[in-house]
């Protein structure tokens, strides 16, 4: 498709206009409500501006002249365009005096050829060649008018010119033949002419006072000089009942470049040619579904067939069928591989709601704590690490102390080696759990994975290792070790449990582990029906009623029970048991951020928004909480903490005191570099956002998938495109699961024009209604 096109609306044109669905303004549709004087609408297309003008057919009227025998001669003409000086003195003086045009309506035409005609008939040969001239010079303008549509349908833009300013000389039509000049000029890129003859319209538009489409003509002048209010006005106030719905569509165009999308829908006239706008605007308003039928509508219509594909690729993709989107560009690239997307520009951007303070008030729910990764992260949070067997080590070392007794020294001393590097293993897994109680969840990390390398089959090391990936946002690192420890040790059900959730959140299939371990659970004679373990498959597959059975039961008041218990409670709507078992967790947990901003939020978040965030600045910030988990500590508690910083308008003095306290900090001072990091994403301070992580990705050697991504991030938010995909795929290599990176390498890959590559991206995503909690995009043009 060209940059700019014309298009030509005949009285009886079926041609469907090229529509851009991922333009400002929607395109126009073809209209039958014609008025036998009224000239056709003829729309400009561009990059920058989208401009209209009139044209008229009047076969009528020849066919009517020819009966006399006036006969006019069409010749080609190459005639340059010279430009006189607009006479404003003149056109006003012909104003003022009223100079009768010749504008007649073809029934006034036909009327004075049969008065011509008779006054021959008479005898009275004067007066009648008189009123034949006076048709031909009328009849001369006209056609010359005529010839400009049919040279602009054809899209020979110069020649139309030439005619529309003879016409103009004429002194015929001369409003109307002005803005066809317009139009011209514009198409052949010459911006000075465009100017002279859209001044020009507007200084005849008097001439049309009396026209009945005199609201219909200020309205199109005052559009073509970017008048849009005005515009806007002059079509919602039509002076007749004629085009009232090309001046609905007009006026829908306007709307939904004002943002008015809803307005806009309303007007919008209920043609075939208009499903692709419709589409298009129900995107606008969230509302995909209705969105989504009309452009399938849309796309099996032939001429709006490449645009509905885009846009419904586009549809798909903000519902998260990615795997559908895939599949439309891959159609839409097969069938236009030389125009598809070409004209487009889609830029990729971060949600408003990280770093808006209305936006996030907005869009703050229930979803914020409890969708499924915030409820599998607080699970994870409040969760036990393991201790070894103790006796188990005791009972080895005196096993292998009576071997040496029993004149057995080889087997003796293989078994006290094996209890050494099983003590060396409980000594590592105690100062890990050490640097947990403390929140240095990267710490105890890597404790776990180096006592790891030295014994690979420890259950619990296993265990305890996928539990700091999960605390961490590593699912899938997560489950690779929560999965080696339930097989090790199939007794271990919290391991089993944790493989399971973790599964479920890398969008991998679960079926089939959930059945081993459902089989593993149900054999064991020591667990009760409602147990824990079966309790939470049920969350995880949604059964809500069955998980409540376990509420109800007798059991300790853990922190994971408590949590748990919250968790049941929040999904079956249950706002009682919710702010009790709140209250219970901050009581065991007083000083603990998390338990603290969850009992805030249980107390305070059935009030009105602006009601809740006052509460934060005041009620909150009186809280005596320990903010190591913030500062270095789970992924749970920085997200949880920030939200409630964001809601209350708080981020930017946290910011601060964040910033002095990295000064003066040493022992953990890449995690909290990486959290200010973090904080700066939402108080929008890329730059120094994307300098942090670069900082800790090359001299920290800090290159974990989750780091990447967020550098990324970053790197979009500070307008470093290039930089972002190159991160995003070490994100992706690191963690192939990582479906964040994965969406936002795709949407980064349309906007460099790497469709296939995109396509890629989606297609491992799937139809899993996927939801980017960072990432969005926007249509440029």
């Amino acid at each position: 498709m060209s940059e700019e096109e014309i298009i030509i609306l005949e009285e009886d044109d079926e041609e469907q206009e090229d529509v851009n669905p991922l333009e400002t303004f929607i395109q126009e549709e073809d209209s039958e409500d014609k008025e036998e004087e009224s000239p056709p609408l003829i729309e400009k297309i561009g990059k920058n501006r989208k401009k209209f003008a009139l044209g008229v057919s009047l076969g009528a009227l020849i066919i009517i002249l020819s009966i006399v025998g006036l006969v006019w001669l069409i010749k080609e003409t190459k005639e340059e365009i010279t430009l006189a000086p607009i006479d404003t003195k003149k056109i006003a003086q012909e104003l003022e005096e009223k100079t009768p045009t010749q504008s007649f309506a073809p029934s006034a035409l036909e009327t004075m050829l049969k008065k011509a005609n008779l006054l021959y008939e008479q005898g009275n040969k004067l007066d009648a060649l008189k009123i034949y001239e006076n048709i031909a010079v009328f009849n001369e303008a006209l056609s010359e008018y005529n010839i400009g549509v049919a040279l602009m349908k054809e899209k020979n833009y110069k020649d139309a010119l030439v005619s529309f300013k003879k016409a103009i000389e004429n002194k015929e039509n001369r409003t109307i033949s002005s803005i066809n000049a317009a139009v011209c000029a514009l198409e052949l890129g010459n911006m000075d002419l465009f100017k002279y003859y859209i001044d020009l319209s507007e200084a005849y538009l008097p001439l049309e006072s009396n026209s009945p489409l005199y609201s219909y003509y200020v309205g199109l002048i005052h559009y073509y000089n970017d008048r849009y209010i005005e515009a806007l006005a002059a079509f919602l106030h039509p002076t007749s009942e004629h085009y009232l719905d090309r001046q609905n569509y007009l006026s829908s165009k306007i709307l939904s470049f004002l943002n008015s999308n809803h307005q806009a829908i309303d007007l919008l006239p209920n043609e075939s040619i208009n499903l692709l706008s419709l589409g298009l605007l129900n995107a606008r308003t969230g509302e995909l579904e209705l969105a989504k039928t009309a452009l399938k509508k849309a796309k099996e219509m032939g001429e709006l067939k490449e645009k509905a594909t885009i846009a419904l690729s586009l549809v798909e993709a903000k519902k998260g069928n990615l795997q559908t989107t895939a599949s439309l560009l891959k159609e839409g690239l097969k069938e236009y591989p030389d125009s598809f997307m070409e004209n487009y520009s889609l830029k990729t951007t971060l949600k408003s709601s990280l770093f808006e303070i209305n936006e996030a008030q907005k869009d703050f729910s229930d979803r914020d704590f409890f969708e499924k990764e915030k409820r599998y992260d607080l699970l994870f949070y409040f969760a036990p690490y393991q201790f070894f067997d103790a006796k188990q080590n005791i009972d080895t070392i005196r096993k292998g102390t009576l071997a040496v007794d029993l004149e057995s020294p080889n087997d003796g001393l293989a078994i006290l080696k094996r209890s050494t590097t099983l003590s060396k293993a409980n000594i590592s897994i105690s100062e890990g759990i050490e640097k947990v109680l403390n929140h240095e969840v990267y710490k105890a990390n890597q404790i776990f994975l180096k006592a790891l390398k030295s014994h690979p089959k420890h259950s619990i090391l296993h265990y305890n290792l996928g539990l700091t990936y999960a605390q961490l946002g590593n699912y899938t690192l997560a489950n690779k070790h929560f999965t080696s420890s339930y097989r090790l040790n199939p007794k271990n059900y919290l391991a089993g449990v944790f493989a399971l959730m973790s599964l479920d959140l890398i969008s991998k299939p679960i079926d089939k582990f959930k059945e081993d371990l459902k089989e593993t659970i149900d054999s064991d004679p020591t667990l009760g029906e409602d147990n824990l373990y079966k309790a939470f498959i049920h969350v995880i597959e949604n059964n809500i009623v069955s998980a409540i059975r376990w509420t109800e039961s007798e059991k300790e008041e853990t922190p994971l029970n408590i949590m748990f218990s919250m968790i049941i409670a929040k999904l079956a709507h249950n706002q009682n048991a919710y702010l009790l078992n709140a209250k219970i967790l901050q009581k065991t947990l007083p000083k603990d951020l998390v338990s603290n901003i969850l009992a805030f939020h249980a107390l305070y978040s059935e009030n009105e928004i602006k009601a809740y965030a006052k509460a934060i600045q005041i009620d909150f910030r009186r809280l005596d909480l320990d903010k190591n988990a913030f500062y270095f500590g789970p992924k749970v508690a920085k997200e949880h903490y920030i939200k409630i910083l964001q809601i209350g308008g708080l981020l930017h003095h946290e910011r601060e005191s964040l910033m002095k306290k990295v000064s003066l900090e040493n022992k953990n001072l890449a995690q909290m570099m990486e959290t200010l990091a973090y904080l700066n994403i939402y108080t929008h301070n890329f730059e120094e956002a994307y300098t942090i992580y670069n900082q800790l990705i090359d001299e920290h050697k800090i290159q974990d998938s989750r780091t990447l991504f967020l550098a990324a991030v970053a790197s979009v938010g500070s307008n470093h495109p290039e930089n972002a995909i190159a991160l995003l795929e070490l994100s992706k290599l690191t963690d192939e699961n990582n479906l964040e990176s994965r969406y936002a390498l795709g949407l980064l890959y349309l906007e460099v024009d790497n469709y296939n590559g995109a396509a890629i991206q989606f297609q491992k995503i799937g139809d899993s209604g996927f939801e980017s909690s960072y990432f969005d995009f926007e249509m440029l043009n």
